[in-house]
């Protein structure tokens, strides 16, 4: 099988990594997304799977526009390709792209379909308390995350999981569910699926600004925030006019530890010291423990070791 792979983050690199092993697989080409400015010395930085594709010699495509590109279309149909596969590339694929492989454009997307269509299938899964998600193969349409379904496999979510966690375990079982269904395309063992569109939820791309807590929220939703945005773009508040980003946290019950009166209106974003030396925060209704925080420009610092360098930080209101 020849195909073209579209992808971009480490995710997708896990995924081409395992494609490249396969003995019927032979990837031609990679396409990703251009080399982008990193860190504060804004240095030119390669995705993942352009690094992965350079160290297994395979060609790299980095367009910088995929709509009207007649340019780069006309590359792509210089070689025979059986499937394009799409793997958290970033970018949506015009029609005229979708007709170029001689057998069809999947897709690997981060929830179960028609759930969770979108940009962030994994963190809205987290954002929303689910029990569980997985890993839809579907072939491409126009429309995005609409096409049928060839395969789906189910992934439980820990209560404790974060959006970093999950995409760890959706690389494992994506590559493998990948595989499988393309060796069941070649023998014609699959039923494409078609969704149903009652009963689909959609997910936007997320913003570094989504992260910003508002603490009239409560200290489960915000924890929930806290594990859909591990590690990116983190969730923060700010705190003499700089953001404090919230590292480790957890959440309790105001009845397990303290009266259940303690998060009244004219409280809410109060830091308070709690029993056994723990740093929190009043939310709406329960109480949001603080254990690794970090102020902007400054390292990562345990909340003991914080607070005693900011001693005012006890009782402010966030």
């Amino acid at each position: 099988m020849r195909i073209w792979f579209f992808g971009t983050p480490s995710l997708a690199a896990t995924v081409l990594a395992n494609l490249t092993w396969a003995p019927d697989i032979d990837v031609i080409f990679v396409v990703t997304n251009p080399d982008k400015p990193f860190g504060r010395d804004q240095m030119m930085r390669a995705s993942p799977v352009k690094e992965l594709a350079i160290m297994n010699s395979i060609p790299v495509l980095q367009p910088t526009k995929i709509r009207d590109n007649t340019e780069f279309f006309d590359q792509l149909r210089e070689y025979d390709c059986d499937y394009f596969i799409v793997v958290a590339y970033g970018r949506i694929l015009p029609l005229e792209l979708l007709h170029i492989p001689s057998k069809m454009c999947i897709n690997v997307h981060g929830s179960l379909l028609p759930a969770y269509r979108g940009a962030s299938p994994i963190q809205s899964a987290l954002l929303n308390w689910e029990k569980e998600t997985g890993v839809t193969i579907m072939e491409m349409s126009e429309w995005m995350d609409e096409g049928d379904m060839l395969k789906v496999r189910t992934i439980e979510i820990d209560p404790t999981e974060t959006s970093e966690s999950l995409f760890a375990k959706f690389a494992l079982v994506s590559w493998p569910t990948l595989i499988q269904t393309l060796r069941e395309l070649e023998t014609g063992g699959i039923t494409p699926l078609p969704q149903d569109p009652a009963v689909a939820t959609y997910c936007k791309k997320i913003d570094k600004e989504d992260g910003l807590i508002d603490w009239s929220k409560s200290a489960k939703e915000i924890y929930q925030m806290w594990q859909a945005y591990t590690p990116w773009p983190g969730i923060y508040t700010k705190y003499e006019g700089k953001r404090l980003k919230m590292e480790e946290i957890y959440f309790f019950r105001n009845d397990d530890m303290v009266d259940s009166t303690l998060a009244s209106d004219d409280e809410i974003g109060a830091v308070i010291r709690l029993p056994d030396n723990q740093i929190g925060v009043v939310c709406s209704d329960w109480i949001l423990t603080l254990s690794q925080v970090k102020l902007e420009w400054k390292k990562s610092q345990s909340i003991k070791d914080f607070v005693n360098g900011n001693q005012k930080f006890i009782w402010v209101i966030l």
